[in-house]
């Protein structure tokens, strides 16, 4: 959802980060009286022109929805980065190969940031939409960590090796456990589509291949990839936070 070319968010918490984070330009807010006497000062901090209070179901009625928690906003973009020059000042980063869902990588942004991770990179071709959705989802952490788009995974794997990363991919028919992975060496973390999982090439790059142990069934037979994730990140994370 884009009007005029602005950014269009919704959600208590994800309106909020945007509107303490000094590097988004608002245009305009519409939300209602409750949620603007709430965070009248944070509002006003940010001398938007463009103010509307409306009522709840008004606001369902511009954005066709009633998710909006109360309050929508119009903002610039962030700049999208897409260079790797400041990588090598991270611990841990995490890689997404080809997922599309937009909401799941929302939830993997915000799991990712409460863990330590603040740059995620992902593949710019079949790779999922920065949206309202995906923004939402990510709970604040969107204006949080940075999102570094990528033409060519395997290259990209490279570089990072020559950083002194090792890379570490999820890998169903690998039968060692993530608890197997050193916990003082720098991390890059793969996390590949449900439905096809890591790419082949991208996937003999990497020095660890771990498998996170579940029951075996004929009926659910995956993690979903938010919630693969957190486990993984809690397993490998425990000495890295800072």
């Amino acid at each position: 959802m884009k009007k005029n070319n602005q950014q269009l968010i919704f959600g208590i918490h994800a309106c909020v980060a945007a509107l303490t984070n000094s590097k988004r330009i608002v245009n305009k807010i519409i939300c209602t009286e409750q949620v603007f006497k709430k965070y009248k000062n944070l509002i006003e901090n940010k001398n938007i022109k463009d103010l509307n209070i409306k009522k709840r179901n008004q606001i369902d009625s511009v954005l066709g929805l009633t998710t909006h928690q109360g309050i929508v906003i119009y903002c610039n973009p962030l700049i999208k980065v897409n260079t790797l020059k400041e990588i090598e000042k991270e611990n841990l980063v995490l890689i997404l190969d080809s997922l599309t869902d937009s909401q799941n990588v929302g939830s993997i942004m915000r799991t990712a940031f409460l863990f330590g991770v603040r740059t995620i990179i992902y593949t710019k071709h079949n790779s999922f939409e920065i949206n309202p959705y995906l923004i939402k989802s990510a709970s604040g952490a969107f204006e949080k960590i940075q999102l570094v788009e990528v033409i060519n995974l395997n290259q990209t794997i490279d570089f990072l090796k020559k950083k002194e990363f090792w890379i570490v991919g999820l890998d169903t028919n690998s039968k060692k456990k993530i608890s197997t992975i050193p916990n003082n060496i720098k991390l890059a973390i793969i996390l590949g589509s449900e439905n096809k999982g890591i790419k082949k090439l991208s996937l003999e790059k990497c020095d660890f291949r771990v498998n996170i142990n579940t029951v075996k069934s004929k009926l659910v037979d995956s993690l979903n990839v938010s919630h693969a994730t957190a486990i993984v990140l809690y397993e490998v994370n425990s000495e890295r936070i800072t």
